[in-house]
């Protein structure tokens, strides 16, 4: 049965509460490990790595936790120790895929013109990646006949990501960057959406060049002043 792509929205917005008993369960059993066998980061990478690319190649209908294990090489008691259900393996998988680049570059913000510039190339470099399409097309193709996905990646990777951005911008603003009644949650969206439109939508391409081009475009047009300073530093 396929739902709308509204009552996906809602369906994510109610599912604030539940994710977080999630989150919690989740973290509460990673915590219980056997003692004199603790969890070995490798194993968990593997497990990712094997986890993201069944989704990638077949979407959350391919992926179960026999493929996923076989992939990675690990019983299938490995998988279902550490995640509590395929979407919260995804979400995860997801995360790790896709990295965080800008994200560290925007928690620690340093001088204006430094923070724009590195910014904006660790972002270009993350979503020009053939990897990154791929993902999000899967994601987003996935909301409709399963939404509890897109919730649980919300909440649990989005939001706290989100929440770095929304600090920087916050930076921004006392630095009179931007504009003093600037809505940082609308920015934010706006950004989101500007990139995975011309990514996914707009015909074409893309090298990691023009999307560099693109962003300090889209940067300036939100009204970021010192992204017209960061043109020429590719």
């Amino acid at each position: 049965m396929t739902i709308t792509i509204h009552e996906c929205i809602l369906y994510i917005r109610r599912s604030t509460t539940a994710m977080q008993r999630i989150i919690r369960k989740r973290h509460a059993l990673r915590r219980k490990v056997s003692p004199g066998r603790p969890r070995s980061p490798a194993i968990d990478s593997a497990i990712l790595r094997a986890a993201l690319e069944v989704f990638v190649e077949h979407g959350l209908d391919g992926v179960g936790i026999e493929q996923v294990a076989e992939r990675a090489g690990v019983a299938r008691t490995t998988v279902y120790r550490r995640w509590v259900s395929k979407e919260s393996i995804i979400a995860e998988a997801i995360a790790q895929g896709r990295g965080a680049a800008e994200e560290e570059v925007l928690r620690k913000p340093t001088s204006r013109h430094a923070t724009v510039r590195r910014a904006i190339n660790a972002l270009a470099e993350t979503v020009s990646s053939t990897a990154y399409r791929q993902i999000v097309a899967r994601l987003i193709g996935s909301i409709p006949d399963y939404p509890r996905l897109m919730a649980v990646y919300w909440q649990t990777y989005l939001v706290p990501r989100r929440k770095v951005a929304a600090n920087a911008l916050e930076w921004a603003r006392a630095e009179g960057m931007i504009r003093e009644d600037t809505d940082t949650e609308i920015v934010l969206d706006l950004i989101g959406g500007a990139i995975i439109y011309h990514l996914l939508i707009s015909p074409g391409d893309r090298s990691e060049k023009d999307i560099h081009s693109y962003l300090l475009k889209l940067m300036r047009e939100l009204g970021l002043n010192d992204a017209q300073n960061a043109t020429d530093e590719f």
